[in-house]
């Protein structure tokens, strides 16, 4: 997919924008990551897995890193200006991630249609190890500029 190349004041912007949907959105404050950086179709964010994200022997719940790869993937979306809402992820658990490691994640659209935008997910360890890989097709609410 061909991206727009954005300015250091729109990616500034941009940044800010995706922060703020974070500061205002009630359910991310239970999912403590910090976004890093963010491009047209792409966002990055870094993860803390706390220990009451992980079972009793401190291996990190596949639920949990579904649900950062599916608000990356999300966010990918919103980069591009849509308003968008899952259809359907597909998860390739690579390894296990366990508590306290902090993990770094990217989000991508690969697709942006007029009814859905197609995206995917890597989650890595401090290793650089592939952790999880996402896929996910979002259904569009919103269309850019509207």
């Amino acid at each position: 997919m061909e991206r727009k190349q954005l300015t250091p004041p729109e990616k500034a912007a941009l940044l800010k924008a995706c922060r703020d949907i974070y500061e205002m959105t009630s359910y991310f404050r239970h999912i403590p990551y910090e976004i890093t950086d963010a491009d047209a179709g792409r966002i990055s964010a870094a993860f803390r897995m706390e220990p009451y994200f992980c079972d009793g022997d401190g291996i990190v719940s596949p639920g949990i890193l579904t649900t950062f790869c599916d608000t990356l993937m999300g966010y990918s979306c919103r980069t591009l200006g849509y308003g968008v809402t899952t259809l359907e992820i597909n998860m390739n658990y690579v390894r296990p991630a366990r508590a306290g490691e902090r993990l770094r994640g990217t989000g991508n659209a690969v697709r942006a249609g007029n009814e859905t935008v197609v995206t995917e997910a890597v989650i890595t360890g401090e290793d650089g190890e592939v952790v999880v890989k996402g896929r996910a097709s979002f259904y569009v609410l919103r269309k850019p500029n509207e």
